[in-house]
């Protein structure tokens, strides 16, 4: 994994962002996705329909055949990678995320439910707040500080064209750039 993933990965601005494409791509309302912690890892996503029945892709903690499988989609490649075992886990747990500490999920359901500009935001202040984070300048926890204090300052669009995307996201990385050194810099 790059720097970017793994801090993403650390924050949950990934889980974040997969929930913001999610709703995009199967036309969900905020209501409709779910976000759980899964210590192991295995199922890397899980549907639920309608009538309480549910599809799950499980593998093992590894990205390769879930990327793999995007690419060659209809189509399942033969692989040598290892294959996952059940009963080498003995138990797959789920838990809820602890928004406390998990900021960056709350972030993310407001955005999700303000539409508009606010996911626009998220992204490119998480974008800036991790870049300043990796080279030392703010510290973990104050990326989500960052990341709120954004959208609560950049104005919001509610129906933004790709013009007014384009402005948003300027606005909220040249703002990142400003308060970075004024408000974390020590």
């Amino acid at each position: 994994m790059g720097s970017k993933i793994t801090i993403d990965s650390a924050s949950l601005m990934n889980k974040v962002l997969e929930a913001i494409e999610a709703k995009w791509l199967f036309s969900l309302r905020p209501e409709q996705i779910e976000i759980v912690v899964h210590p192991q890892s295995i199922i890397h996503s899980l549907v639920q329909f309608r009538d309480g029945s549910m599809k799950a892709q499980l593998g093992l903690p590894d990205m390769k055949l879930p990327i793999q499988y995007a690419l060659a989609f209809p189509d399942r490649l033969p692989t040598s990678w290892p294959r996952f075992d059940f009963a080498d886990y003995g138990s797959l747990s789920f838990e809820a995320p602890d928004l406390g500490t998990f900021r960056n999920l709350a972030l993310a359901l407001e955005a999700m439910a303000l539409g508009g500009t606010a996911p626009c935001v998220l992204n490119a202040a998480n974008e800036v707040a991790v870049e300043a984070f990796l080279q030392d300048r703010i510290g973990f926890l104050e990326m989500s500080d960052l990341i709120a204090d954004l959208m609560d300052r950049v104005p919001h669009v509610a129906s933004p064209d790709l013009e007014a995307l384009e402005a948003t996201d300027s606005e909220t990385r040249r703002l990142a750039h400003e308060r970075i050194p004024t408000a974390w810099n020590s």
